[in-house]
C-alpha cells in the first residue's frame, strides 16, 4: 500500500501543477477575450475562462482527502498522516480563498500565495516518502 501512496503523491504533485497551469489559462484568456471583444466581458465569459481550473480546484480537494486516507491505510508515520492532513488544511483555505477573494480583493490576492504552500506540502511530501524508499532498500547483493 505504501507504493501506491508513493505514485498517488507524484499524481497529486502533476494536478496540482496542472491547476496552476489553468489558473494561468484564465487570467491569459480574460486578457485576450477583454482586448478582443471590448472594454468588458460578462460573467459568463468569465467563467468559460476560468471554468477548468474552478472545476479542477474541488478535484484536488477530492485528492488531497484521498492523501489523507491513503497515508492512514499505509500506514506512513505520524509526519506523513500529519502532512497530508495539512494538505487537506491547505485546499480547504484555498477554496475559501476563491470564494470570499472575490468580494475582497486582498483575500483573493492570498489565493496564489496558498496555492505555493500546498505545491510545497506534496511536493516535501512526495519527497519525503520517495527518499525514505531509497534510504529502506535492501543492500544491493555482493
Amino acid at each position: 500500500m505504501r507504493a501506491v501512496f508513493r505514485y498517488w503523491l507524484w499524481l497529486l504533485l502533476a494536478v496540482v501543477v496542472l491547476q496552476i497551469a489553468f489558473a494561468g489559462f484564465g487570467a491569459f484568456d480574460v486578457v485576450e477575450k477583454v482586448s478582443s471583444e471590448g472594454a468588458s466581458i460578462d460573467e459568463e465569459s468569465m467563467e468559460d475562462s476560468w471554468g477548468l481550473h474552478i472545476g479542477f480546484g474541488y478535484l484536488i480537494f477530492l485528492g488531497a482527502l484521498i492523501t489523507f486516507v491513503l497515508a492512514l491505510v499505509a500506514r506512513v508515520g505520524r509526519q506523513g498522516v500529519l502532512t497530508s492532513l495539512g494538505i487537506v488544511g491547505l485546499v480547504v483555505v484555498q477554496i475559501l480563498l476563491a470564494w470570499f477573494g472575490s468580494e475582497v480583493p486582498i483575500i483573493g490576492a492570498l489565493h496564489p500565495l496558498n496555492a505555493f504552500l500546498i505545491l510545497g506540502a506534496v511536493l516535501a511530501l512526495t519527497m519525503r516518502e520517495w527518499k525514505g524508499k531509497q534510504m529502506t532498500a535492501p543492500p544491493p547483493a555482493v
